[in-house]
């Protein structure tokens, strides 16, 4: 019996696959919900999904960033939390979220950083050090154990991580006036990038997940010229990282939310095997998967701002229906919604979707 491994190795390299991979993430409330109406929180047993993940958690100590946040005057009030390299986040009054209690915002400790001098001197964790990256052989081993392919994630590769911690009005202007401070960050997020993917792929890892939000809903962020000339360079970059690293090939995956039309022949180019979110309510599915599908493959195409929470079942039939045609006419791709599942998802619009995907069946 063919394995899900097998079958979304069979997909990528065009070689008929039996069915359609499958991919669901969801949000806390989802999991919640999904382990009260079935008593599991596995989504991948519960709806027979084709991936495991695995991630990166540095180990560092996040009282060394909170004191390095109080010299630099960041001292937030609020209920906040620290996540890793410093990042701070506060949570909304709860009477603001309704069912999205997995929500928070952003906040910029870095802003009022004036020199590189300064960011030089910040706790920075050693991404070199193999400590941070002993789980992930035994995570791709059991991943391959249940026939399972596994996604290994770094995502926020150098754009995102950066203006999180600096804000992006001030990282932008950073990179327009030179001042070194933009360059200092993308770069320190680069290096750290690639000691991560290159732990991936000597793992063993089947698809390394990148990306930066580049896009928005009417096209790209920034100038195609901007991107080219500080982010392009940083991601390929990495994109070597893991094809130096590789023991046999691996998949690359590039995810950026939005219409970034305007680069996807770059990522081609550059060596990027899949497109992620690929987003119906921006990117008009039935033009651009026929002229790309014969150069790279498409993980998502099902709207998260649209068929999934307020479409019906049938609409949501009627798109892993589209996908299935396309995925027959030679289109390699992932049935996905294209980001997480909200909690305002209807619960039959999920079963629909997991029963649509498994009903297609290829050759």
């Amino acid at each position: 019996m063919l394995t899900p491994r097998e079958n979304f190795l069979k997909m990528m390299r065009r070689d008929k696959p039996r069915w359609i991979p499958m991919d669901l993430p969801c949000t806390p409330p989802v999991e919640d919900l999904i382990k009260k109406k079935t008593g599991s929180q596995d989504v991948v047993k519960v709806f027979q999904t084709d991936f495991r993940g695995v991630g990166v958690t540095p180990k560092e100590d996040l009282a060394l960033w909170r004191k390095a946040h109080k010299a630099l005057g960041f001292m937030p009030t609020g209920n906040t939390e620290m996540w890793s390299y410093g990042m701070v986040l506060q949570k909304p009054p709860p009477e603001t979220l309704g069912s999205a209690t997995h929500l928070l915002e952003w906040l910029h400790p870095l802003a009022s950083v004036t020199d590189v001098g300064q960011l030089e001197k910040l706790p920075w964790p050693d991404m070199a050090d193999p400590k941070h990256y002993t789980e992930i052989p035994t995570a791709v081993a059991s991943s391959h154990a249940e026939g399972l392919p596994i996604t290994a994630w770094r995502a926020c590769t150098v754009f995102e991580d950066s203006w999180y911690q600096r804000g992006m009005d001030n990282l932008f202007g950073d990179l327009i006036e030179e001042n070194g401070i933009g360059d200092w960050l993308l770069n320190w997020f680069t290096q750290r990038s690639i000691h991560v993917v290159t732990a991936y792929a000597r793992a063993g890892a089947d698809i390394i997940c990148l990306g930066d939000d580049v896009g928005t809903q009417r096209g790209m962020l920034m100038s195609v010229d901007f991107w080219r000339k500080h982010l392009k360079p940083r991601l390929q970059r990495v994109i070597n990282a893991i094809r130096n690293a590789q023991r046999e090939h691996v998949w690359i995956f590039y995810h950026s939310d939005g219409d970034m039309r305007a680069v996807v022949p770059d990522l081609i180019e550059m060596g990027i095997d899949i497109l992620n979110p690929v987003q119906p309510e921006c990117i008009p599915l039935a033009e651009f998967i026929p002229v790309y599908k014969d150069q790279t493959a498409f993980w998502g195409m099902i709207g998260t701002q649209t068929t999934m929470p307020f479409g019906k079942p049938d609409d949501v039939r009627s798109a892993v229906a589209d996908c299935a045609r396309w995925a027959r006419d030679g289109a390699p791709l992932i049935v996905c919604p294209t980001h997480v599942l909200e909690p305002d998802v209807p619960w039959e619009n999920i079963v629909a979707l997991a029963e649509a995907v498994h009903k297609e069946k290829l050759w």
